[in-house]
């Protein structure tokens, strides 16, 4: 498609979504994706460019028209909700502007979501990807420094609990080593104070000695992960490298297709609440903005929970005993 006529009035709303609600580029992207794709709707089914005039005159029947649409053309209800809500979005920010008089998609009903629950292996499984070897005959002494980076890779996605970009976009002085914590920059550059583990500690200065004894660059204020290939820039390393590399060690131990990067996240917070941790305090390791997401690492412990209700709860024991 080409540019849309509204562009004017769709920059300034990108530019509030990027500095004032300090989203990622990629959800500032995925926002434009969807205002366009009801642009493009506008100019199939009514024959013309949407207009200013035409879109002081919007109503929810209008929406409706356009989630019908998508039900035609078999979009997931989550595509289908998060393009109401980004439409939702943008005429709630022109109605404030005066630029709308009434947001036409306020009333409009999405379709609900059931509740994805997050995929975390096992604590077996999450024990033998950190501590097997890894999937190499031999380890030469130019690969040793690698191989101690994998591990503290997974170590610290393990271990506190990081998005994968978080991971990556860490730098050596982000670490507070003797303190046993680290400054991680999640999403929409909110920041916050992550603890490491010994066994994550313990793998970073392991990495770290034998990295700088391996490479040229021992600069403090670089990336923390850096790739094999020097003269690059900072060479820092991306989220599709450490996926890699996670996908060699999976097929490697024969775990199952979902041990992801952003399972091991998964794992932090269900084995962290197993133990019996406040969900507050996951809340906030996970730099989760809403309890609600965090709470749904709850449903995949709900035998447990029953076991603690059956165990204590006085009418929970009558009725068993009576059974």
């Amino acid at each position: 498609m080409s540019e849309p006529s509204l562009y004017p009035l769709l920059e300034p709303f990108l530019r509030h979504l990027r500095s004032e609600q300090r989203l990622a580029t990629r959800t500032v992207n995925a926002y434009l994706h969807d205002l366009t794709s009801f642009m493009e709707f506008w100019q199939k089914h009514k024959g013309t460019l949407l207009t200013m005039e035409q879109l002081t005159q919007l109503r929810p029947v209008d929406m409706r028209a356009y989630l019908a649409h998508g039900h035609r053309e078999k979009l997931a209800r989550a595509t289908l909700q998060r393009r109401i809500a980004a439409l939702r979005s943008w005429f709630h920010f022109l109605e404030v502007s005066g630029q709308l008089p009434h947001n036409p998609a306020k009333w409009v009903t999405t379709p609900k979501l059931g509740i994805r629950l997050p995929r975390a292996p096992s604590e077996e499984d999450t024990v033998r990807l950190l501590e097997s070897p890894p999937p190499s005959n031999s380890i030469s002494p130019a690969a040793e420094w690698v191989q101690a980076r994998d591990r503290a890779i997974l170590e610290l996605l393990y271990g506190s609990g990081l998005r994968v970009s978080e991971l990556c976009q860490l730098n050596r002085l982000d670490l507070d080593l003797s303190g046993r914590e680290a400054r991680v920059v999640g999403k929409g550059d909110k920041e916050r104070i992550v603890p490491l583990g010994t066994a994550s500690i313990q793998a970073i200065r392991h990495y770290l000695q034998l990295r700088d004894q391996a490479l040229a660059d021992h600069s403090v204020n670089g990336p923390l992960f850096v790739g094999v290939r020097q003269g690059e820039g900072d060479n820092r390393l991306n989220p599709r490298q450490v996926q890699r590399l996670m996908q060699q060690r999976r097929r490697w131990l024969a775990l199952s297709e979902k041990t992801t990067p952003h399972a091991l996240r998964h794992a932090f917070a269900t084995h962290l609440l197993q133990a019996g941790a406040d969900l507050r305090a996951i809340q906030e390791m996970l730099g989760h903005a809403s309890l609600s997401t965090t709470q749904r690492y709850t449903h995949l412990d709900q035998a447990r929970l029953l076991r603690v209700y059956d165990d204590a709860h006085p009418r929970a024991k009558k009725r068993l005993e009576e059974q």
